[in-house]
């Protein structure tokens, strides 16, 4: 059970209220049905203690799979839904390697802290 994220790009909008984070999310290990956790308080260049207000995860290799974020409690209790063509969720084992190899983009709204 390992999904981390990378950051690689953020920015403010135009009114200084919301910042737009980009990123790869990789998984390695393991998946557990109901979804596995992808902690976003070890991110520092998240400028937000806030949960996103919006969130996208999507495959950019053409995978046949479906990743749904799932909102947390908290920033380090939010998961991920993997879903294969069909909509039936991955069964609970090690990640086949199209997963372990996609390249899973994370975008996300916050709201800047003030």
């Amino acid at each position: 059970m390992a999904l981390t994220l990378t950051v690689h790009q953020f920015d403010v909008d135009s009114t200084g209220k919301q910042v737009y984070v980009a990123g790869i999310v990789t998984a390695s290990g393991s998946y557990t049905t109901g979804g596995d956790t992808l902690d976003l308080s070890t991110q520092s260049f998240i400028p937000s203690a806030q949960l996103p207000k919006q969130v996208a995860l999507f495959t950019q290799t053409g995978q046949v799979y479906n990743y749904a974020f799932i909102q947390g409690a908290a920033l380090n209790s939010c998961k991920v839904k993997i879903y294969a063509a069909g909509g039936t969720e991955l069964a609970s084992g090690a990640y086949p390697s199209a997963i372990t190899s996609d390249i899973i983009a994370f975008s996300a709204v916050y709201l800047k802290l003030q």
